[in-house]
């Protein structure tokens, strides 16, 4: 029996991500990750595994930013496998650097100013093409400018700008203009309108650069053509489009030219990939404009000409949607083509697993690569004849697999947790299924509280994903085991909404936001409480976070179920959500059914839990992140007012300098708080009385 997991064991987990294999197939190249407590942030280096040996992995880099965490990441090879660009802010910002294999110091490719960003090497490895944001203005910019259009050099002009006939400077107001819809995201805050993303070339020998792309537009997603004449890349230039809600596919001559868009601005497009053979483009997307609908596999022809979806019999999304707390990996899902060109291997989710698929180019069957097992790949790579993954399960947070790419010889090649593992006892979901509404099927995982004694009652919390267009799975996930191990059972399931089922099922909550997706969830429930005999229905708990706490606030206006509720980066008015939500202006429209806050304000408040503050009886922690911009916090703010003015048992858990990302990489230290406010909540209001405990006691004694 090995000792109860903490909240502290966060900080010991390491997780590996961005396996990136050399041409050859012989070696690769992968980034860890670990937690610094003191540093408050967290620490990645770059590793080299040779395939060939089976020996353990050795560490590239070893930079050291003495002002903080150093953050090494985003290995690439070049062409001949003899060299890597990376990432590192081994001096403070971070920076593009080249590392010979075969020994030195890796050395800068861009300066401080330049900064760092997507990277890919020319066919020919004498070029990168790297995404970098415009550099910030200087002081003066704007007189200076604004005096050469008007021509003008008078005394006037000069005495402005040297600030006046004291030579004092005054100071600057302290504003911002906004001129299009979108103009914040969560984990950056405001849009600099006049810092875009743009593709940059830099001669690797001698770091030489020239802007290839220009305009009010950001772009990534970069790959060259095999013949190096090209450089596809994805932006959205339609900046009168009233939604702003979706990318297309371009190319841009490598030696500079105008872009030329593919795809058709139907949907959104992503990850371009070229064939081999240069002819074509493989990208991710769908057409279908503004409505939720699955992620297809579809190829374009680089002369032009209609896209062609290779996976639109295959009723699943491509990509990992399967959420978690417990993972750091920010490599690719695909696409990735083979050699020959007849096959591209992708990811979709399916039933709460991810799995490896390959695709057939001409048929567009598809035939699953990795083993069919519980298992969530969150990023893989495929060359030389070889796939390398990062495979997760409901009890690994995830460790490097390499295979043929015909799914034979499986190794495992880390294994980064296995000694920290060996020391607890953790609680093994049991997957079970329940029948919801019209019959149908769904989806849910059930945990024990590790050390339960038969007869023995427990307490249970019903954990809500976000989304709504997310899933539950075949994945480790800390804060669950966290609440296996204070004693709680906890419950997840799958509602209409999730994907992995299919687009129908994924379309199942749209517009009905608070219907069958809450009846989905609590018959799951009732199935819980009708099959397993050890949880205590007198004790139910709830949380979840975003549209989990959307439907955490939901439940506790529509039900007295559960006697703690604590609601995350959750969703009170979708109202004032609209304009406030980075995403707001296209996703609240979406998900209620074209709702559109001048023509459907009824609608959209019957939809707002904030509406139902005076039916909640339920305790409730609201934990919210004063830098989210998803889900902002004006969100919790409101939630939390009317439910102390109505009277109700509520707290305001309020993090600083956190954005929506709080539960998955927000500083360590506020993580671990998070989880002890999380826990201490259900420890308060969930707990058994004295005569509860005596009975339990009694019962278990009986039992045995």
């Amino acid at each position: 029996m090995g000792r109860k997991i903490t909240a502290r064991d966060l900080l010991a987990l390491r997780w590996v991500g961005d396996p990136r294999l050399s041409p050859d197939g012989r070696r690769l190249a992968f980034v860890r990750t670990q937690a610094d407590e003191i540093q408050n942030g967290y620490n990645s280096s770059i590793w080299l595994l040779d395939l060939q040996d089976g020996g353990e992995p050795r560490r590239l880099t070893y930079g050291e930013n003495k002002n903080g965490t150093t953050v090494e990441e985003a290995p690439r090879w070049s062409p001949d496998g003899r060299r890597l660009a990376f990432t590192s802010n081994r001096t403070g910002k971070p920076r593009i650097y080249i590392l010979d294999l075969a020994g030195g110091e890796a050395r800068p490719l861009t300066t401080e100013e330049q900064g760092a960003g997507e990277v890919a090497w020319s066919p020919d490895g004498k070029r990168l093409a790297v995404v970098l944001r415009d550099p910030e203005k200087k002081e003066g910019d704007e007189a200076g400018r604004a005096g050469a259009a008007a021509g003008a050099d008078t005394g006037a002009a000069k005495a402005a700008a040297n600030g006046g006939q004291d030579g004092k400077k005054p100071p600057k107001p302290d504003v911002r203009i906004i001129t299009r819809l979108r103009y914040k995201f969560n984990g950056v805050g405001f849009i600099d309108p006049d810092r875009r993303r743009h593709i940059h070339i830099f001669d690797v020998k001698t770091g030489e650069a020239r802007q290839l792309t220009f305009g009010g537009f950001d772009e990534g997603g970069i790959a060259w053509s095999p013949d190096g004449r090209w450089i596809a890349f994805v932006s959205n230039h339609r900046v009168d489009d009233p939604h702003e809600s979706w990318s297309d596919i371009f190319i841009v001559p490598a030696e500079g030219g105008e872009p030329r868009r593919l795809t058709p601005s139907r949907g959104p497009s992503m990850a371009p990939a070229f064939s081999p053979d240069g002819r074509f483009i493989a990208y991710l997307g769908h057409d279908q404009g503004d409505r939720v609908a699955n992620v297809d596999l579809w190829i374009v022809p680089v002369e032009g000409g209609e896209p062609r979806n290779l996976t639109r019999a295959f009723d699943h999304t491509a990509g990992n949607s399967v959420g978690a707390d417990a993972k750091w990996d920010h490599g690719s899902s695909g696409p990735v083509w083979s050699a020959d060109g007849r096959t591209i291997f992708v990811t979709f989710t399916e039933r709460g697993n991810c799995p490896i698929f390959a695709v057939d180019v001409q048929s567009g069957d598809v035939r699953r690569v990795t083993p069919d097992e519980p298992l969530v790949v969150t990023s893989f790579d495929a060359r030389g004849g070889t796939i390398a993954y990062v495979g997760a399960n409901p009890l690994s947070p995830g460790d490097i697999y390499t295979m043929a790419l015909d799914g034979t010889g499986l190794q495992r090649r880390t294994a980064d947790n296995e000694a920290l593992f060996k020391e607890l006892e953790l609680s093994v979901p049991e997957p079970f299924q329940y029948v919801g509404e019209g019959g149908q099927l769904l989806d849910a995982w059930i945990m024990k509280p590790v050390g339960l004694k038969p007869g023995e009652k427990a307490p249970l919390v019903l954990e809500i994903h976000g989304g709504p267009h997310t899933a539950y799975g075949n994945i480790f996930f800390h804060e669950f085991q966290l609440l296996a191990a204070r004693g709680y059972g906890v419950l997840y399931t799958n509602p209409r909404g999730s994907t992995g089922y299919g687009e129908a099922f994924t379309r199942g909550c749209v517009g009905d936001w608070g219907g069958q997706d809450y009846r989905d969830i609590m018959a799951g429930v009732d199935a819980a409480l009708e099959r397993f005999d050890w949880i205590d229905r007198n004790r139910l708990g709830v949380t979840g976070g975003s549209y989990g706490g959307y439907m955490t606030n939901w439940i506790v206006g529509h039900t007295d179920r559960f006697k703690a509720a604590v609601t995350q980066r959750s969703i009170s008015n979708l109202y004032s959500m609209y304009g406030t939500s980075d995403i707001g202006f296209h996703f609240n429209r979406r998900e209620l059914g074209d709702a559109e806050m001048w023509d459907a304000e009824e609608r959209i408040m019957e939809r707002s839990p904030i509406r139902y503050a005076r039916n909640v009886v339920t305790p409730l922690l609201i934990i919210h992140s004063d830098e989210d911009h998803r889900c902002p916090i004006e969100q919790a703010e409101q939630w939390y007012i009317a439910l102390k003015r109505l009277g109700k048992t509520v707290e305001f858990v309020r993090f600083s300098g956190e954005n929506h990302e709080l539960s998955r990489s927000g500083k360590p230290v506020n993580r671990l708080e998070r989880l002890e406010r999380i826990v201490g909540w259900f420890d308060r209001f969930l707990a058994a009385s004295e005569a509860e405990k005596g009975e339990e006691e009694a019962a278990a004694t009986r039992s045995t």
